[in-house]
């Protein structure tokens, strides 16, 4: 009956690890796994967070010249305020 305790004692010291090599590799790929998952869904975080930070901050820079031309053809600028306000944007 003692070599029965000893060897049952023995071997829930070792969790198993001495029958089988592969515990360690199934738990080695599942952490990078994980650790890939994480880095992902961080990166994707990060990238909308900049892009919903300020919507109007440059998107289409073309916008800001179209506005100063439907400002120009309803009559709320002058052609001078239009080609100065124009020429600063294209800088």
């Amino acid at each position: 009956m003692n070599r029965y305790w000893d060897n049952a004692f023995n071997g829930m010291m070792d969790f198993g690890i001495r029958s089988s090599g592969w515990f360690i590799a199934y738990e080695i790929i599942k952490l990078l796994i994980i650790v890939v998952v994480v880095i992902f869904i961080a990166r994707m975080l990060m990238k909308n967070s900049k892009n919903n930070s300020n919507p109007n901050s440059n998107s289409n820079p073309n916008r800001a010249i179209e506005i100063l031309k439907e400002r120009y053809a309803s009559g709320e600028i002058s052609e001078e305020e239009y080609r100065s306000k124009l020429n600063k944007l294209k800088e």
